[in-house]
């Protein structure tokens, strides 16, 4: 079974969360810019364009080979399968979506369900909090002539 992230924007409902598969995504690893480009992380795809850029120049300088190009190229795909969907979550972050949850489950249906389910229970089960009793020195309904606990003999006016 596979661990997920549960993430929503604060106000918002349950429509609205999404969910982020923790460990390797073999899609980043595969096609890393077309990955970045589908879930809109333009932040992370133009650094990983730098990067890539930045890479082949050095290489080139050095007059390394094609082959150690290939090499770099595919380090850059590894390092984003196994950091893509830690990726994710910082840009859900900075969209303003707060981790909610952490699931358990095979797929994400699964987790789904398990999350709502886990979510509806605690609702459920949690019972309202007590009252609070105003503090004994704190209540607004004071009267200007009783006396003060501070300076007895002085009253409050």
């Amino acid at each position: 079974m596979a661990w997920w992230t549960a993430h929503n924007k604060k106000g918002r409902g349950a429509d609205d969360v999404v969910f982020v598969r923790e460990g390797f995504n073999r899609w980043a690893l595969v096609f890393p810019l077309l990955w970045l480009a589908a879930k809109g992380m333009w932040v992370v795809l133009l650094i990983a364009v730098a990067a890539q850029l930045l890479i082949w120049a050095v290489a080139e300088a050095l007059g390394f080979g094609e082959a150690m190009r290939l090499i770099f190229g595919l380090a850059i795909n590894i390092i984003m399968g196994f950091e893509a969907n830690d990726l994710l979550r910082w840009t859900y972050a900075r969209r303003g979506y707060e981790e909610v949850g952490l699931v358990q489950g095979d797929d994400l249906e699964e987790a789904e369900i398990r999350f709502f389910s886990a979510a509806d229970l605690q609702v459920q089960s949690a019972p309202p909090p007590p009252p609070v009793p105003p503090a004994p020195g704190l209540s607004r309904n004071w009267k200007s002539s009783e006396p003060d606990f501070i300076f007895p003999g002085l009253s409050r006016t």
